[in-house]
C-alpha cells in the first residue's frame, strides 16, 4: 500500500512540480526502497503496531484506552497525538547524538526530495524505534487493533510533506505537515538548521519552539550543508562510515 501510494505522489509530482527534478531523480531512492523492504524496516508503521501488541500482551499499558463505540475517535485522536509527539521526540534526538544523525543523515542527502525521499531511512532506524519510542508506546498505552490499524493508516500521510509540489497550509500551517513546512526542515539553508521536526502535527514544533513559518513562495533547495550525497546503493547501505556526517549545527 505505502509503494502504490508513493507512486501515485509521484505521478501527480510529474504534472505539478514544484522544481524541474534531473530524469530518474526518483530511481535511487526506488532501487535502495527493494533493500529497504527486505530488511523490515519498510513496515515501520507494521512494526509499531506489533511491538505495541506484543507489550501490552506481556501486561503492558498503564493507560486503558477505551475504543468502544463513541470512544472510538477520542481514543484514536489521544493515541495518535502521543504518538506522534514522541515520534517528534525522537527525531529531535536524532539530530542532537552524531551516531543517530550519521544514520539520519542519509534521510537528508537527498538533493531532490519527492515522495520516493519518504523511505529513505537508513535501514537500522525501524529497529531503534522499535526498541525505543514504540516500546514506550506499548508501556503506556493498552489499545486494540482498531487504533493501532487506523494509526497504521495515518501514516501513509508522511508521503505528502516529502512530495515535489507547491503546496502549504498558509495561516493554518500548525493543522498539519505539509510539502512546504517539511521542505523547511530538509533544507541547505542554515536559518533552517533544527526547525520543523514534526511529522505529523507541526503544533509540536510551536509548542517548542523548533517552528519555521515557511514565507510566502519559501521553497529552499534541499540536501546537507556538507555536500555529500550516497553514490550506489553501498553507499547507502553503509551510509554512516563513508559519509563522516556531522551533526547539523
Amino acid at each position: 500500500m505505502l509503494l502504490a501510494v508513493i507512486l501515485l505522489a509521484l505521478a501527480i509530482e510529474k504534472r505539478h512540480p514544484l522544481e524541474q527534478q534531473p530524469a530518474g531523480a526518483s530511481r535511487f531512492n526506488l532501487a535502495y526502497m527493494v533493500i529497504y523492504a527486505a530488511s523490515g524496516a519498510m513496515l515501520a508503521p507494521l512494526t509499531a503496531i506489533v511491538t505495541v501488541r506484543l507489550v501490552n500482551a506481556a501486561g503492558g499499558g498503564l493507560i486503558d484506552l477505551d475504543a468502544s463505540g463513541s470512544m472510538l475517535a477520542p481514543a484514536f485522536i489521544v493515541y495518535a497525538f502521543c504518538m506522534d509527539f514522541l515520534e517528534y521526540a525522537f527525531h529531535r534526538v536524532q539530530h542532537r547524538i552524531p551516531a543517530l544523525w550519521a544514520m539520519h543523515s542519509f534521510h537528508h542527502s537527498d538533493t531532490a526530495m519527492n515522495a520516493s525521499t519518504t523511505t529513505r531511512h537508513y535501514w537500522a532506524e525501524a529497529g531503534i524505534k522499535a526498541l525505543t519510542i514504540y516500546l514506550l508506546a506499548g508501556i503506556l498505552f493498552k489499545t486494540n487493533m482498531v487504533i493501532l490499524g487506523m494509526y497504521g493508516i495515518l501514516g501513509l500521510y508522511h508521503v505528502f510533506p516529502h512530495m515535489n509540489v507547491r503546496v502549504g497550509f498558509g495561516r493554518c500551517w500548525m493543522l498539519f505537515n505539509s510539502p512546504q513546512y517539511h521542505r523547511v526542515h530538509h533544507s541547505v539553508q542554515a536559518e533552517h538548521f533544527n526547525r520543523n521536526f514534526a511529522g505529523l502535527f507541526p503544533v509540536f514544533d510551536r509548542l517548542f519552539g523548533t517552528h519555521h513559518i515557511p514565507r510566502a513562495g519559501e521553497y529552499p533547495p534541499t540536501g546537507l550543508d556538507t555536500g555529500k550525497a550516497p553514490g550506489t546503493l553501498l553507499d547507502a547501505l553503509t551510509w554512516p562510515v563513508r559519509s563522516k556526517a556531522r551533526p547539523v549545527p
